[in-house]
């Protein structure tokens, strides 16, 4: 990457973990870079679709419950944006090309924000889920927008890396739980209890988790875990 450019995905797949409705998990955590139908924004006239952009770490206020308020930006139909433009221009937007897995283009408007209600962002309304890549690139873009600093992906993925990691097992956890017929939001409890306690080692999983190399050992420990509970319960 030019330390001069912002950066671009090679192509619009790598922005997405679920374009629409019907991909996305309805047991995924709301995170950054969600996209949501039917939301009104204060300030910004009418309602429609609204992206997230508050930070993980910023955006629950026990680990479980969403803050009251999210920062989150109008998303509108817009021209396609070519991915060599992204570097030189556009500033004032996020482009989200092949959005829904159309042929309509959207973008995410940064002149157009504000703090929204989060009671209503239940699963039912997100409408897609951006992917790591295309959450750093989001990041990127918004600072820039807010300060011309140009934060290189890699660097925010440094931070983020962890924070993917603890969603994606908490997303297998709850999965996993609801199958056996469990209440998701006491499952999505049980899990933030047990990833923030110690294992036999005395350190917490969620530190564990901030070393790469002990993260398959966390998850193992995870899976036995919830494959005991199973047993128990049915014993």
């Amino acid at each position: 990457m030019s330390l001069n450019a912002l950066e671009s995905p090679i192509t619009a797949e790598h922005l997405y973990l679920a374009a629409s409705f019907d991909e996305v998990s309805l047991v995924r955590p709301v995170m950054t870079g969600d996209v949501f139908d039917g939301i009104s924004i204060p300030g910004i006239e009418g309602t429609g679709l609204a992206i997230i952009l508050t930070h993980p770490c910023s955006m629950r206020v026990d680990g479980v419950n969403l803050t009251p308020r999210l920062l989150m930006a109008r998303v509108v139909t817009n021209n396609p944006i070519p991915l060599k433009e992204w570097r030189k221009g556009h500033f004032k937007v996020m482009p989200l090309p092949d959005l829904f897995g159309t042929d309509k283009h959207h973008i995410a408007k940064f002149d157009e924000i504000g703090l929204v209600d989060s009671l209503p962002l239940n699963t039912t309304r997100r409408k897609a889920c951006m992917a790591p890549h295309g959450v750093h690139l989001l990041q990127q873009r918004f600072i820039w927008y807010l300060t011309r600093f140009l934060a290189p992906t890699c660097r925010l993925a440094e931070t983020m890396e962890v924070i993917f990691e603890e969603v994606e097992l908490q997303e297998e956890w709850v999965e996993f739980s609801m199958s056996m017929d469990r209440d998701p939001k006491k499952t999505t409890e049980a899990f933030h209890d047990w990833i923030r306690s110690p294992d036999k080692s005395g350190i917490s999983r969620q530190e564990q988790i901030k070393q790469a190399d002990l993260r398959a050992g966390v998850r193992r420990q995870m899976k036995t875990y919830l494959l005991k509970n199973t047993s128990d319960s049915q014993d």
